[in-house]
């Protein structure tokens, strides 16, 4: 529908009073509520204060003006957020870059059960690798599905882990002299592997938490 049009079915004076409406909707309260009507919506849902108007918001000749989108996981699913710090598969990433691609996935939830086991969904995060340092297991870009909630090293596995301001995405595990040791696994182009003595730079390391499982993305 036009602003012409929808200022004539919610008897106002002309296209540019839509036009102010649109830019300023809290000012004209008693034509929010003529322009609800015409788009059969409500002026909560116009004004942004609701996502359920309770009608998809057709004219009378059937067009859609609106189209409600509902904002939680269809049944079966999970929403998992995705974070916009990308851990690196490399020399580190400071953690103030942030590029978001997408902001969630909805995650079919036995897929998440299969993968994860008992551990509560709304502690899996998503981050994007950075690097190949982790090739062929985890390739650049591949979206990892991280269990913030882990904050220890327990035993062998990836981990996203703080290591003074640099954030990493690599294999980790700690020796029983105290010494954590952080590997790659293509060992080609990273040969070297990282050994820090937690007795001495403890305050240091954060762990950020575990990579329980990974998506690869086609280029």
């Amino acid at each position: 529908m036009s602003q012409a049009a929808l200022a004539k079915q919610a008897g106002l004076s002309g296209q540019g009073a839509i036009g102010n409406i649109e830019n300023d909707t809290r000012g004209y309260g008693a034509s929010i509520i003529d322009i609800a009507r015409a788009l059969q919506t409500t002026p909560e849902f116009l004004r942004g204060e609701t996502m359920d108007p309770g009608t998809a918001g057709a004219t009378s000749n059937g067009e859609n003006v609106i189209q409600v989108i509902d904002d939680t996981p269809p049944p079966g699913y999970v929403r998992l957020q995705h974070l916009s710090v990308r851990p690196s598969m490399g020399p580190g990433s400071h953690m103030d870059e942030a590029v978001q691609i997408v902001r969630h996935l909805d995650v079919l939830e036995s897929w998440v059960r299969k993968k994860i086991g008992t551990v509560n969904p709304e502690r899996i995060k998503i981050m994007t690798g950075n690097g190949h340092s982790m090739k062929p297991t985890i390739q650049d870009e591949d979206l990892v599905f991280v269990d913030m909630g882990q904050r220890t090293i327990d035993a062998q596995g990836i981990y996203v882990i703080d290591v003074y301001n640099r954030l990493l995405l690599k294999k980790a595990l700690i020796l029983s002299d105290g010494t954590l040791v952080l590997r790659s696994d293509n060992i080609v182009d990273y040969p070297d592997e990282e050994r820090i003595d937690l007795r001495k730079a403890s305050e240091c390391i954060n762990i950020a938490g575990k990579v329980l499982a990974w998506w690869t993305m086609k280029h």
